[in-house]
């Protein structure tokens, strides 16, 4: 057994840890001795980190090593195009690689769309010319990526617009392209799209308000079957509506149309006593309102909408203005009376002045 012996314990001095003695650079502060500061002061270490100028020697060799490694990126680059390899492509890109505009142009125009999406997507900005390209390639996402990095679309760009599907002059015209720019052939492209019966490029120029209209394309459209639906809005745009052409309508027998030139026309010839002569010629008194499909009755000079005066002979068998009794065969087509009709018209409208 152990004894316990009496008496105080003596610790074992070597289990005691030595007070570290700080190490101080630099001047002491005053007092510090007295206090016993010195012992508990960090100390402070200058590193002089002040970046050494390479060499003119040293500045040569990089630079030889960049343009080393810009031409090996150079040679990838154009062996990547040849051979149609989009992973060395994007690698060459995101290192830094900016293509020549001919090379964005094959990029764009040749290798295959996946390809030359994954490039084009990785540039920050791209030349107009790039925009022929897209043009030619005719892919919808490719040419709004590539339209997305140009600042703006060049107006010599709407020849090529007009000969190619109307979406891609849309996406233009979004992008500020002015609807105005004539052709080669001096016309304006609402007048080749016209001309050429281009249903598509025609809707999308009358869409944009900027689109200048002229009397001739109104009355080309009235003339046309495909595009008298578009005759109303061009009648909109356009800002030298005459009273001339309610003629044209009428012999077209467009009545949207002849109703857009009249609500145009109206405001400026209102106090005018002959214009209301002339309206009172051209307004169905069952319809009260304009008409070119139009027909007459054998008792009176009185003009009606065709649809409207056959329903009012099919269920009353009168004359809507005598009340005496009417068939539907004893109507006047518009074709055995138009030409009278017309001339009429047509000296109504010259004493308009």
């Amino acid at each position: 057994m152990n004894e316990i012996r009496d008496g105080p314990i003596l610790e074992d001095p070597t289990l005691l840890k030595r007070a570290r003695m700080a190490t101080v650079i630099g001047p002491v502060p005053d007092g510090a001795a007295a206090s016993g500061a010195v012992a508990q002061q960090k100390p402070r270490i200058h590193i002089d980190i002040t970046p050494t100028q390479p060499t003119p020697a040293q500045q040569k060799q990089r630079q030889a090593r960049q343009k080393s490694m810009a031409n090996i990126i150079q040679l990838r680059f154009k062996k990547a195009i040849r051979i149609n390899d989009v992973n060395m492509l994007t690698r060459c890109l995101e290192s830094g690689y900016t293509p020549t505009s001919l090379q964005w142009l094959q990029i764009i125009g040749k290798i295959h769309v996946k390809a030359a999406l994954s490039c084009v997507r990785l540039a920050r900005t791209l030349e107009a010319p790039c925009i022929s390209s897209a043009i030619r390639r005719q892919h919808r996402t490719l040419f709004k990526e590539v339209l997305s990095r140009v600042d703006q679309v060049p107006p010599a760009q709407m020849e090529s617009l007009m000969a190619v599907p109307a979406y891609y002059l849309d996406i233009c015209l979004s992008k500020g392209l002015d609807p105005n720019i004539r052709l080669k052939n001096k016309r304006l492209p609402l007048e080749h799209a016209c001309s050429h019966s281009r249903i598509a490029h025609i809707e999308i120029l009358l869409k944009d308000e900027r689109t200048t209209v002229s009397q001739n394309v109104c009355r080309f459209m009235m003339r046309q079957p495909k595009q008298q639906r578009f005759a109303v809005r061009a009648i909109e745009l356009c800002r030298d509506i005459v009273p001339n052409m309610i003629l044209e309508a009428v012999v077209a027998n467009v009545t949207m149309a002849l109703c857009a030139m009249m609500k145009k026309l109206e405001t400026k010839y209102e106090d005018n006593a002959q214009w209301d002569d002339m309206t009172h010629m051209m307004l169905c008194p069952i319809l009260n309102d304009y008409t070119t499909d139009i027909v007459k009755t054998p008792i009176n000079d009185h003009y009606y909408d065709r649809q409207s005066l056959l329903k009012w002979v099919r269920e009353k068998h009168t004359d809507p203005m005598t009340r005496e009794p009417l068939q539907e065969s004893d109507l006047l087509l518009r074709s055995e009376f138009l030409k009278e009709y017309a001339k009429n018209l047509q000296a109504k409208i010259q004493t308009l002045g």
